[in-house]
């Protein structure tokens, strides 16, 4: 084995070892069931939502004095994957995560912390791509004031706001959010110069500043309006060379958008431009019924060597508080990029008592594509 493989394949057995110390935080501090909070896990409720824009904070309810915690959540996964057009099966630990967030102060002040001791995922060519050490999201939001409506976030983040991604129940992220506009100039490495490109659920070094008009409904609701300036680079701990630490001194350009949130539903609109790239968005999500949800996506993608239009629309079902199920369909007008249908089910299942509450998920999709069929797998241990 690799020298530079070595080191995931150590974190992921140490940190198993961890599973008799740790918990998620807020089951512990809250004695609280993950229905209280989402949907489906990962998805949020209207709760949940306002817990976020809380900065980790309910209102009216104070964490249990005799139930405290280390602040710190663990994500093992075991991932399969099949291309059925290659004619090849892989499966290997995908993940071993560790999650921190809470509260800063008295003042609405956060961090959130996203930090994958090892990372694994099949690449274009069917091998192994290792990114452990890198940082899916750390950063810190602060609030400007407490009468202004304005925070300031800083760190690594998605620069999308109103749909976040991470919540997903499926495995693969809607095209319309995560296809990207590469950089019309080349860096002075390869990874550098794929670090340049951006997409609007892409993760990078940023600053956003974002205003708030909220509601007397709830914490969550209310227009936003922000304004990103993401960085090319990554925030890594690396312990390979595909996960190096990477910061470069210049913008990517600006992200701007604007939407309105009431309870889980939001419309609204965002926008990028920079270099020679630029794109234009519209986006909204709403809840049919109280288990039955829409979101879609448009928009119009500009590049130094081509243009086009991407989409995404998708409805997922909550069938209970232990399964969710969906489908989407992603396409972009561009030349031999095939419209791909996507079919998931994303199952639950909460065990153990409150103050040492865990979770096994399993997640399955099945992808179907013109020349690229593939179904995959996740089952995880949270903790």
């Amino acid at each position: 084995m690799p020298h530079r493989h070595a080191w995931a394949v150590i974190a992921f057995f140490l940190l198993g070892g961890l599973e008799l110390a740790a918990t998620p935080q807020f089951a512990r501090q809250y004695q609280l069931d993950c229905s209280y909070c989402h949907v489906a896990p990962p998805r949020l409720n209207e709760r949940g939502l306002a817990f976020l824009a809380n900065g980790y904070r309910f209102e009216g309810i104070r964490p249990m004095p005799s139930h405290s915690t280390v602040p710190v959540a663990v994500w093992n996964t075991f991932d399969v994957e099949a291309r059925h057009s290659a004619d090849f099966t892989k499966g290997f630990p995908g993940r071993v995560e560790i999650l921190s967030s809470g509260p800063i102060g008295g003042r609405g002040a956060a961090y959130f912390i996203e930090w994958r001791a090892l990372s694994l995922s099949v690449g274009g060519n069917g091998h192994l791509v290792n990114r452990s050490g890198r940082f899916e999201d750390l950063f810190v939001r602060i609030p400007v004031s407490s009468s202004s409506g304005l925070s300031l976030t800083a760190g690594q983040f998605r620069a999308l706001n109103q749909i976040d991604v991470s919540q997903r129940l499926g495995l693969s992220e809607p095209l319309a959010f995560s296809s990207s506009l590469p950089s019309a100039t080349a860096a002075s490495s390869s990874r550098l110069t794929s670090l340049r490109a951006f997409s609007p659920s892409g993760r990078q070094p940023a600053v956003r500043l974002e205003y708030q008009q909220r509601t007397d409904r709830s914490p969550g609701d209310g227009w936003f309006a922000g304004v990103t300036l993401p960085l090319a680079g990554e925030l890594t701990i690396p312990f390979t060379d595909a996960a190096s630490f990477e910061l470069e001194g210049r913008l990517k350009g600006v992200f701007v958008e604007a939407f309105r949130r009431s309870g889980t539903n939001t419309f609204g609109a965002h926008a990028f431009a920079g270099d020679d790239r630029r794109l234009a968005s519209l986006a909204v999500t709403r809840d049919l019924t109280p288990r039955f949800m829409i979101m879609a996506a448009a928009g119009r993608f500009w590049a130094p060597t081509s243009a086009d239009m991407r989409f995404s629309v998708g409805g997922e079902y909550t069938v209970s508080r232990a399964l969710a199920a969906g489908i989407r369909y992603d396409d972009r007008t561009a030349p031999n990029t095939p419209a791909a249908v996507l079919l998931y089910g994303n199952v639950h299942l909460p065990f153990g008592p409150a103050a040492f509450r865990q979770a096994l998920r399993l997640q399955i999709e099945q992808r179907v594509q013109r020349r690229g069929h593939t179904t995959a797998l996740a089952l995880s241990h949270v903790f």
